[in-house]
């Protein structure tokens, strides 16, 4: 039997409909994430270590302070790695964007803080790397899986979906796709944005709290 209206697959490859455009802006977020808590989560754990974090003691500088440069040192260096991958998506993949590149990086700096906020708190006691680096994959693991890096979280079911949508890589992944891909403002992202700043002010604080130098 044939049917009566004749069908025919056609393979979509426009830019902003394939796998790679989905992709590229979880991967992003996954960098930034990786690049925040290794890079301040294992320095500051390998000063500590290495006793540099016992002779700050002696100096007048605050915990805040110290704590704040640190965050402030990798946050040039993450910005810079967010430019080189949209770079690499424009130019090898003729990855379009829609959005504002200030918007981009806005939401860039906002999810990076809120990553260097966890490393800062995973790594304020730990005595060793191998402890930090354990409790670290500890909390990285579960958003690599759910946030939506590699395929949509919302295939997970609906019962987990208010869980996935309060973890703070989920938001800037749906942010920087949404921004990204649909050139969406600043002003619709603000749920999302404001989960990432919730996530930088709680982590940041509990470190100030429980950091110690020795």
């Amino acid at each position: 039997r044939r049917d009566p209206i004749p069908t025919r697959a056609v393979t979509s490859s426009e830019p902003g409909s394939r796998y790679i455009d989905f992709l590229i802006p979880g991967l992003l977020g996954m960098n930034l994430m990786n690049a925040a808590m290794w890079g301040i989560g294992f320095a500051i754990v390998d000063m500590r270590q290495r006793k540099l974090l016992k002779r700050f003691v002696a100096t007048p500088m605050r915990r805040s302070d110290f704590l704040l440069a640190l965050l402030s040192s990798r946050l040039l260096l993450m910005l810079i790695e967010v430019a080189l991958l949209l770079g690499f998506g424009v130019f090898a993949f003729h990855m379009r964007i829609l959005g504002s590149l200030w918007s981009i990086l806005l939401i860039g700096s906002i999810g990076a803080i809120s990553f260097g906020g966890l490393g800062l708190l995973t790594a304020s006691r730990a005595q060793k790397i191998e402890s930090a680096s354990g409790l670290m994959n500890l909390v990285m693991m579960p958003m690599w899986i759910f946030s939506g890096v590699f395929f949509s979280g919302e295939r997970f079911p609906a019962a987990v979906q208010p869980l996935i949508k309060a973890l703070p890589l989920t938001a800037l992944n749906d942010a920087l796709r949404a921004t990204i891909l649909e050139g969406s403002s600043l002003a619709s992202q603000s749920p999302r944005i404001l989960v990432m700043a919730a996530w930088a002010v709680i982590t940041f604080a509990l470190a100030l709290r429980w950091f110690r130098w020795t």
